[in-house]
Parts: structure tokens; C-alpha cells; sequence
């Protein structure tokens, strides 16, 4: 069993030989090449992110800019068609004091009657 296990972990060392040897000789970059690359790799994706970021700031502005000018135009709406509502109820209570002023009061009733109703009851 000596010569079973002996063989299997020869055989192992063997292979992390192998496989280091062959790591090294095909290795595409020396070392310093490698961190070289990976430094650029670094720059060039902070400067994309940079770039992407700056796009969707400018995006988000637009979108900020376009909401508050709908705020603008509905506030603006709202006042015109308050103003118009104003306007309107005026008009209605103008109608209706004209109206009361052509009423009068007549002592011991409750009801409101027309002037000339009061004045014909007189005559």
C-alpha cells in the first residue's frame, strides 16, 4: 500500500511541476507588464465611469428641469382657471345682490318678498 500512496503523491508533485513550468513559459506578459495593464485597465474604467456618470447627471438635470417646468404650467393653469372660478362666483353674487336689493323685509314674516309684491299688498 507504501507504493500506492507514494505513487499517487509523486505523481501530484509531478503535476504541480508541469503545470508551473508551462504557467511560465506561456505566460503572455512579465509581471511588471501584468500590473502595468492592470493599472491602465483601472484608469480606463474610471475614466468610463467618470464619463458614464457625467451623462446620467446631465440626463437626471433634464428630467429635473422638464418636471419643474410642467409644476411651472400646471401652477400657472390652476391660477387661471381659479381666477376664472373668482370671476365667475362674482358675477353670480353681483346677480344675487342686485336681486336683494329688489326685496324687502316685511315686519311679523319670515319670508323675503319682492318690492313690488310688498308695494301691490300696500296699495
Amino acid at each position: 500500500m507504501d507504493r500506492h500512496e507514494t505513487t499517487g503523491v509523486g505523481w501530484f508533485i509531478a503535476g504541480l511541476g508541469v503545470g508551473a513550468l508551462m504557467g511560465v513559459l506561456f505566460a503572455p506578459k512579465a509581471g511588471r507588464e501584468t500590473r502595468e495593464s492592470l493599472a491602465s485597465g483601472a484608469r480606463e474604467s474610471k475614466e468610463f465611469m467618470a464619463k458614464q456618470s457625467k451623462q446620467a447627471r446631465e440626463q437626471l438635470n433634464a428630467v429635473v428641469d422638464r418636471g419643474r417646468d410642467q409644476v411651472k404650467d400646471y401652477a400657472e393653469r390652476g391660477r387661471e382657471v381659479a381666477e376664472k372660478g373668482r370671476e365667475r362666483w362674482s358675477n353670480i353674487v353681483d346677480k344675487a345682490g342686485t336681486n336683494d336689493s329688489e326685496r324687502s323685509y316685511r315686519p311679523g314674516s319670515d319670508e323675503t318678498t319682492h318690492s313690488r309684491s310688498a308695494a301691490e299688498s300696500e296699495s
